[in-house]
């Protein structure tokens, strides 16, 4: 009861304020009230109520039956007529709007319930009926075939317009008229006529149907050669109440039967013909299987050969980093042995090229790892699980780790990592390595100002995030660069990035591995001004 919306409408305030409540009581939702018969037309065209409670005396230009009667027409809305008094006149005008019932003040609550109850299902049932009977009779007029109904007397009470250019008249002619007299039917071969097939339903009780070389003489003499069926329309006693007769031209079909014999007489000389080239075709088909057969073999050989080529090629990858990585540690120990290891400071002219020997090496080896971890990733090897990861202890991981390279450029290197933990489900080495990847980068690219790890853990969409943003104060990167960078390979152009090194692997790293932990990287960057790099991770 609480989905039904009911209109009150009673020109007496005090008294539709009680029958708002009585019905609140009887767990109906707050119904809306009106004080006249204009405000309820008005009304009932915003809300579309379920059912309207009418004071049939209303003061005003309408009184509650005139407003009844425009609800129901233009709305189809169930009207309940209150009523304490009334003259016999108004009465009666109230019956012609067909009331779906009358309360009479006072009323008890339960007589309200009941009547309301009852409108509603009287309501819907005419409704259903409404509809069914329009679904009837839109199906009967849009079908293919030609429909004609009697009464039990074999009396026309409907055509629909296929059956109307068929017979060759109008149902308004032969409204009442018997069917016998306008459904002209005989024997296309023996010429004689054909019983009515509706006289032999209202005879026999059953469905009926003709034998074929039925034609219909239409009105203007056409000879329509049909198929048809008539059955009993019957009441829930079983009694017959009338026949619907379904027919159709058949014209088209005993046309379309003699070509297909035509046809078929054709096939089997075509056949005939065919299978003469059908051996050749099979032999021809054998030898294309064939060779098919040996291009999926050479095929399957060629994939091995790759495989093969493939895991050399790893074996390779995997030989020259192991022997690159022993050469170029060698050289970084051998270069800090001689600037660290001797009794005299060496002299700036002997230091600066170790120092640059060093940094190549160092370089050179980071270089390396990144193309292995690539390459990794590229092939598809590499699956990362995921596992209960504290962030802030990654972040303060990178600082301790960068802050000494920040600092010997003279930079702040800054944090806001909050004191506590901050858990989420990642894979803790891909997680370091981004924020390692990124956070050195900015260093490198930052010549004066700071360098800051922003960090953000929030909550949207009914789900957790977390952002960690590396900003720096360095030089920034040209729009046109910024679209490509995370995409490619490539770094900035030598007139953006100076005569830094790095080819940009770093980057694409690092935005490889963001996408095996179901994160991204997001760039800000104002040329000449300092970049913003956000790995987001939901």
């Amino acid at each position: 009861m609480s989905d039904v919306k009911i209109l009150i409408v009673e020109d007496e305030g005090i008294e539709a304020l009680d029958i708002q409540r009585r019905l609140i009581s009887l767990g109906y939702a707050t119904p809306d009230i009106v004080l006249s018969g204009e405000d309820a037309v008005k009304k009932a065209g915003e809300t579309r109520p379920d059912v309207v409670l009418m004071d049939i005396m209303l003061h005003g230009k309408i009184d509650g039956v005139m407003a009844a009667e425009q609800i129901h027409g233009l709305y189809d809305v169930p009207v309940i007529y209150l009523t304490a008094y009334a003259d016999e006149d108004t009465l009666r005008r109230a019956r012609i709007t067909e009331p779906y019932g009358y309360i009479v003040k006072p009323f008890r609550d339960r007589e309200v319930h009941i009547t309301i109850d009852m409108a509603l299902y009287k309501h819907t049932m005419e409704r259903k009926i409404r509809e069914s009977e329009k679904w009837f009779s839109t199906t009967l007029r849009s079908i293919g075939d030609a429909v004609i109904a009697t009464d039990k007397n074999g009396l026309i009470t409907f055509m629909n317009p296929v059956a109307e250019t068929l017979v060759g008249r109008k149902l308004e002619d032969l409204l009442n008229r018997k069917l016998t007299d306008v459904f002209n039917i005989v024997n296309s071969q023996t010429r004689q006529p054909v019983e009515n097939p509706v006289t032999k339903v209202l005879l026999a009780g059953t469905i009926i149907g003709l034998t074929n070389h039925t034609v219909l003489i239409a009105r203007d003499g056409r000879e329509i050669p049909i198929d048809e069926s008539a059955a009993p329309i019957k009441d829930d006693k079983g009694n017959i109440i009338g026949v619907i007769l379904v027919f159709r031209d058949v014209t088209e079909r005993e046309r379309a039967e003699e070509e297909l014999r035509k046809a078929n007489d054709e096939l089997e000389r075509r056949v005939a013909e065919r299978t003469a080239d059908l051996a050749s075709t099979n032999k021809q088909l054998k030898q294309e299987i064939e060779q098919r057969k040996w291009a999926d073999y050479r095929l399957e050989e060629k994939n091995v050969e790759l495989e093969n080529a493939k895991l050399a090629k790893e074996r390779f990858l995997s030989s020259m980093v192991h022997e690159l990585h022993m050469a170029l540690n060698g050289i970084i120990r051998f270069t800090s042995t001689v600037m660290t290891g001797l009794p005299e400071p060496l002299p700036d002219a002997q230091k600066r090229p170790l120092t640059m020997i060093r940094s190549s090496a160092q370089h050179l080896l980071s270089l390396i790892y990144y193309l292995l971890d690539l390459a990794k990733i590229e092939s598809g090897n590499v699956e990362l699980s995921t596992e209960p990861v504290d962030v802030t202890d990654v972040i303060r991981e990178v600082t301790r780790i960068l802050k000494p390279v920040a600092d010997q450029k003279g930079l702040k290197f800054t944090d806001n990592t909050p004191e506590g933990q901050v858990v989420i489900r990642t894979h803790r080495r891909a997680l370091s390595q981004i924020l390692l990847n990124l956070t050195d980068n900015a260093i490198k690219f930052t010549d004066r100002g700071n360098v800051h790890l922003d960090f953000v853990h929030h909550q949207r969409g009914g789900r957790y995030m977390t952002e960690i943003s590396v900003v720096d104060t360095g030089i920034g990167i040209r729009e046109e660069d910024q679209q490509e960078l995370l995409r490619t390979m490539r770094q900035m152009d030598s007139s953006s990035a100076g005569s830094r090194e790095g080819v940009g692997l770093g980057l694409h790293l690092s935005n490889k591995l963001a996408e095996l932990i179901g994160g991204e990287i997001s760039l800000k960057s104002a040329y000449g001004k300092g970049s913003t790099f956000t790995l987001v991770l939901r």
